[in-house]
């Protein structure tokens, strides 16, 4: 893996990993969650590679749909005779055949909740770098409070959906009643892991990148993004890149409403990120 988009949300990294699969050269998971079930299942250790694509086939959405599309037989077929192998080097064997189906050659994640597992993934991969995407916490919370995967880890009292996605059974129990607040909490916990965990990173292999800095000045954070990351940059890429913008979804104004649900440690939190706060104080207790 050469790389990986982790974050808070979903819509901004999902936005940054368009942007990015649209160079000639790179293919980025939407994200995967399974590196997380194959590591707690196997650690490093080599197995067989038929224990890891079964594990593959089986990590789901909140939906019930599989999470990666992988044809499994052109897989086999493509892999035929291969003995057992190590979590790292059966990733890098789907990440190489999907990237070649696109005539790519280099491969890399998107999954928000690798955040959590920054530090495995440099286990598995010593020279991969984390791009850390962040946006504003009210449309973050706004974003989340709409999502069904983030009303079932409020309503499941979890933080990342890895632990949950192996095999899951569905939902079926009421979100609805969900305060706002809650997700302003989820928001919280989720950003201050992430940054957290980039302290056990390899130094200089972590870079936290704004949502917004993507959609107002999109051709100098992709270059700055190449470099971080060693891809060529070149203008008919940029100009591809920034193709994939949404105006109408850039120019969605600020969820105001949603800081008075902030209380003071999240209206610390944006203000350290560099976030207006205006006139919102503390949520009431």
């Amino acid at each position: 893996m050469k790389f990986c988009v982790v974050g808070t949300g979903r819509c901004g990294t999902r936005l940054l990993r368009s942007m990015l699969n649209t160079h000639p050269e790179l293919f980025v998971f939407n994200e995967t969650h399974w590196l997380v079930n194959l590591h707690d299942a196997f650690g490093t250790a080599e197995v067989p590679m038929e224990e890891m694509l079964d594990i593959v086939l089986r990590t789901r959405f909140v939906d019930g749909a599989r999470i990666t599309e992988l044809d499994a037989d052109a897989f086999r077929a493509d892999h035929a005779g291969a003995g057992a192998m190590t979590p790292p080097a059966f990733a890098d064997a789907v990440g190489r055949f999907l990237a070649a189906r696109e005539g790519k050659t280099i491969w890399a994640d998107k999954t928000p909740d690798y955040g959590y597992f920054a530090a495995t993934l440099q286990l598995y991969w010593p020279d991969c770098k984390i791009i850390h995407l962040i946006r504003d916490g009210a449309n973050v919370v706004r974003s989340m409070a709409g999502h069904p995967g983030y009303k079932a880890l409020v309503a499941l009292g979890h933080q990342h959906w890895c632990p949950l996605s192996l095999d899951y059974p569905g939902f079926e129990g009421d979100t609805s009643h969900h305060e706002t607040a809650e997700y302003v909490e989820l928001w919280y916990r989720r950003l201050k892991r992430i940054r957290n965990e980039s302290g056990r990173l390899r130094p200089g292999s972590y870079m936290e990148v704004r949502h917004e800095d993507v959609l107002d000045a999109p051709a100098e954070t992709l270059e700055t993004v190449a470099r971080f990351v060693g891809l060529s940059a070149d203008d008919a890429w940029i100009r591809a890149a920034i193709a994939e913008i949404d105006g109408k979804k850039a120019e969605k104004p600020r969820a105001e409403d949603v800081l008075h649900h902030f209380g003071g440690k999240h209206l610390e939190l944006m203000r350290e990120l560099g976030y207006a706060t205006g006139g919102a104080g503390p949520a009431p207790c």
